[in-house]
């Protein structure tokens, strides 16, 4: 037992004082002598034991009584059990993580994760004295900045709802309270025991965690369009991705798209248990003007991922420009009929560099002789992010080819006319490949296949698209950093290669084409995933203040504006999913759809013995089980703070007062 004020116990010397008076009261008696002694009341016989025991007895309770009076005033206490925490609990930060899995039912209960938290943090409050000053920490919201008293921090607990946040912790290196309390559900995905580690031994550190009903969920992980080329007035296919982090086969699971909050598509799906399933969504829009969209499931209790937000722009045209030496190239029809391609054609003796540099796609079709400028001005397009097709000549320069294929670090060479050989036919393409997957209606692996002989030959891909019979490559993707180079292995002459008569031909090269497209901004964003582009074009670019407006309110990023692109940063105010503005001086530049990290999705936690072996030997930090509570405050101070014995000692110290009174009085 220790004393706060021990100075006080030099008053136990009053003890004295009750002695010393009983001493006095020792005194022989004195003979008092009465004329008449018949009106005096006749009173109870006391032998002489029985006053003196009376006397011993109002004398303790004298000397308990100044006894205990001291010893309240030097305020006695146990020590805590814990000689590790603090004395003074003045100062204590309870942490509330309020993200999105905290939707989840709590275990054994009808009501969410948060809701469990939440009156957990109102039980904490009641642990320590009235005069505690408390923070509450959540969202990125700080109320260090006002100490708030326990009613308040009630309030402020009661106000917390679901929202995109991160694992909350304290920021601020100054700010060390006595006690942290860390209410989570604790994920597997988002908790990391580092989090833990920023808080120093003289803060005790509580972990408190709250168990989750189930760790099922459905969430849409992820779109994207079959075609990146999006058409007005024809149909677009949409793959949805959809997550089932159960265990068990969900069955009609609806799929619903919507265009501008209009409903366009739907279907129902089958979920595997912890898979990823596709659906595919077949939609049509009717006009050249962006569009709001987004997928929608149902799913309870965990509902933040049932909405998946993307903008669709239809795409502009695409600008194709043919190099060339054939007056008569077949590309000029085939591309020229087709109005979503802006086709352009120039000789290879004089071509216009300027529109080399700013097509979609550049296609070097049957030149004999390759100019060094020429091989110069493509190789550096294509290491710029574009897409250039090489289609040699009938009659090709090795020499003149190689420049660019060096540059390029492309293992491409032009063989000699004896070496050609006759033509071979072409092995089936694969049905799977992606290249392929929107050409055939209906797949015929014994479908007759074009003849073409080899003026080009090359090893090494990125990706084979189509092969001779017996292997060897016929048209292949080469990555090139943001960019891409298609070789194919022979002229587009009937004599040398029938693919110009054969039904493949237009659907390959306008998939080559396509490929070259460069969609001008994403279908949608992640909140908080950091930087993002966004290309500007000319007509709209404008100096001034960029800002993300979403209904009333108005968000400021970071930002630069560089190589006709704006660069801007998320701001973390923004945690809001939907669509939002991007604007310029009240001009509006376009639509952007954000979503929530599907981090929040995987709803699997870890058990308090798991976080005890990921915490390790730390002495002032305490993994609760989910079945502990913070009501037993006596239990709670006996571990932390000490017991307090002040106010037995003032209780004792009235109890021997009254019972001196009662000696008097009744004995």
């Amino acid at each position: 037992m220790a004393f706060v004020y021990p100075a006080f116990l030099f008053a136990l010397a009053a003890v004295a004082i009750p002695i010393i008076l009983h001493l006095i009261q020792l005194r022989r008696a004195k003979r008092v002598i009465f004329s008449n002694i018949k009106f005096i009341q006749l009173s109870k016989d006391i032998t002489s034991s029985q006053k003196t025991l009376k006397e011993i007895l109002i004398l303790i309770s004298r000397i308990l009584f100044i006894i205990f009076l001291v010893l309240a005033f030097a305020q006695p206490f146990l020590p805590a059990s814990n000689q590790n925490t603090s004395s003074n609990p003045s100062d204590v930060a309870i942490l509330v993580d309020n993200s999105f899995s905290l939707q989840n039912l709590q275990a054994d209960q009808d009501y969410s994760v948060l809701t469990g938290a939440v009156e957990r943090g109102k039980s904490i409050t009641n642990l320590f004295p009235a005069s505690t000053n408390f923070s509450v920490i959540s969202d990125r919201r700080y109320s260090r900045g006002k100490p708030l008293s326990m009613a308040d921090a009630k309030v402020y607990l009661d106000e917390l709802d679901h929202s995109a946040s991160n694992f909350p912790f304290i920021s601020s290196a100054l700010y060390k309270p006595s006690h942290i309390f860390i209410l989570s559900d604790y994920q597997k995905r988002t908790f990391r025991s580092e989090l833990l580690q920023r808080y120093d031994s003289s803060t005790q550190v509580h972990v408190v965690p709250i168990a989750g009903a189930s760790n099922s969920n459905v969430a849409i992980d992820s779109i994207y369009l079959q075609d990146e080329f999006i058409r007005s007035n024809t149909d677009n296919l949409l793959h949805v991705r959809i997550r089932n982090t159960g265990s068990v086969v969900l069955e009609d699971i609806p799929v619903k798209l919507f265009v501008q909050d209009r409903q366009v598509a739907a279907l129902s799906v089958d979920l595997a248990p912890q898979q990823v399933t596709e659906a595919v969504l077949n939609f049509e829009i009717q006009d050249n003007s962006p569009k709001q969209a987004y997928v929608q499931i149902d799913d309870f209790p965990v509902n933040f991922d049932n909405t998946y937000y993307f903008s669709l722009t239809p795409s502009s045209s695409i600008t194709v420009t043919e190099i060339t030496n054939d007056k008569a190239s077949s590309l000029q029809r085939l591309f020229g009929n087709e109005p979503v391609f802006k086709f352009g054609s120039y000789a290879a003796g004089n071509p216009d560099y300027a529109k080399i540099t700013g097509s979609d796609v550049v296609i070097l079709n049957s030149i004999d002789n390759l100019s060094s400028a020429l091989a110069t001005t493509v190789a550096n397009y294509v290491k710029a992010g574009g897409t250039a097709i090489v289609v040699p000549g009938a009659a090709a320069n090795s020499g003149s080819y190689a420049a660019l294929f060096q540059s390029l670090n492309v293992s491409g060479r032009i063989v000699e006319n004896s070496e050609t050989g006759a033509k071979t036919a072409l092995s089936a393409p694969d049905p799977n490949n992606p290249f392929f997957k929107s050409i055939f209606s209906g797949y015929d692996a014994r479908m007759t296949m074009p003849l073409s002989s080899r003026q080009l030959v090359w090893s090494k891909s990125s990706e084979d698209i189509l092969e001779f019979k017996g292997g060897a490559p016929y048209l292949s993707r080469f990555d090139r950093g943001n960019g891409k180079v298609y070789l194919m292995a022979a002229p587009l002459q009937e004599e040398l290669n029938t693919l110009v008569n054969h039904a493949l031909f237009v659907p390959v090269m306008y998939k080559l084409a396509i490929s070259g497209y460069k969609q001008e901004q994403a279908l949608a964003y992640t909140l908080g995933e950091g930087t993002i582009r966004i290309p500007l074009k000319n007509s709209t670019t404008k100096e001034g203040v960029y800002e993300l407006q979403q209904d009333s309110l108005s968000f400021i990023p970071e930002q630069q504006v560089r190589g006709g692109s704006l660069y801007f940063n998320i701001p973390g105010e923004m945690n809001k999913a939907g669509f939002y503005t991007l604007k310029v001086q009240n001009q509006n530049i376009s639509t952007l759809a954000f979503n929530y990290s599907k981090d929040e999705s995987e709803l699997d936690q870890y058990t308090p013995d798991e976080l005890r072996a990921l915490v390790g030997n730390r002495a002032n930090v305490h993994v609760y089980d989910y079945g502990d509570a913070f009501s037993v405050k006596g239990e709670f101070e006996k571990r932390y703070f000490g017991v307090k014995l002040w106010k037995y000692c003032l209780i004792l110290c009235l109890f021997f007062l009254m019972a001196e009174i009662a000696l008097i009085r009744f004995l």
